[in-house]
């Protein structure tokens, strides 16, 4: 575990291996410990993983949350790590964060993978989902946390670390991701990502209708993983990082 001072916030991130740097960005509340599996690919790479502002071990005081905001915070990290250029990895609502640093900071982004990500929020199942989230923050944190960890994995003892990570967020700040996330839109400006984009879902993930916004790049390759929904990072995570592998070398490392 590392730390570097962003404004006035004391943020923490892990980071392991060398070559092609990629920053793993996370969900509302979940902090970087969902994105466990993932350090596996230090084997192959230099893996990143932050706790945004306002979750996990981050600390300090409480902001409003934009995800303009946290695309600077990623620009801040990689800059304290001289680090000129990384693929940008986002997970669920972490991937509007991860697009919209790939449009802010085109010459730092030498790629993005988006896993059970979206430009905007195009379903009412989607969008309940979101004001859902919401509303649980507020009346039944612990519910949700137990809801979203017991989600992601089926070790118990993973689960309740994921569930001692996000009572650390900071509540009001986990609302306004997922209010952020909710009315977030780039689709429109998605032909100014120049660089591959990967798109990752599960069949079982509604979510992955999201891929109709995508499929007039011509940069992009998408893969949908059977039988699963939309926790990809932890419930498949070894085809998750095979792919992430495969689409670095062939896309990324050849090219440079």
């Amino acid at each position: 575990m590392a730390e570097f001072l962003y404004e006035k916030t004391r943020l923490i991130y892990d980071i392991s291996g060398e070559g092609t740097p990629i920053v793993f960005i996370h969900p509302p509340a979940m902090g970087r410990v969902v994105f466990r599996y993932q350090e596996e690919l230090h084997r192959h790479f230099t893996v990143i993983l932050p706790d945004l502002s306002g979750t996990g071990d981050s600390i300090g005081p409480e902001c409003t949350v934009t995800i303009d905001g946290y695309a600077r915070e990623v620009k801040a990290l990689l800059e304290h790590l001289h680090i000129k250029q990384a693929v940008i990895c986002g997970y669920s609502a972490g991937g509007c964060v991860a697009q919209e640093f790939a449009l802010q900071f085109p010459d730092m982004t030498l790629g993005l993978i988006l896993i059970s990500g979206y430009s905007e929020v195009q379903s009412l199942g989607f969008k309940y989902e979101h004001l859902a989230g919401m509303y649980f923050v507020k009346k039944f944190p612990a519910l949700l946390r137990y809801v979203i960890s017991a989600a992601h994995t089926d070790h118990s003892s993973y689960r309740d670390e994921i569930n001692r990570h996000m009572k650390k967020a900071n509540r009001n700040m986990w609302i306004e991701f997922y209010e952020q996330s909710l009315y977030y839109n780039c689709t429109q400006r998605l032909p100014e990502i120049s660089v591959p984009i990967l798109l990752m879902y599960g069949s079982k993930d509604f979510s992955n209708q999201h891929l109709r916004s995508f499929e007039k790049l011509a940069n992009h390759q998408a893969v949908i993983f059977p039988k699963v929904a939309h926790q990809l990072p932890t419930k498949r995570s070894q085809l998750v990082n095979q792919t992430i592998t495969g689409f670095i070398i062939e896309n990324i490392e050849k090219s440079h």
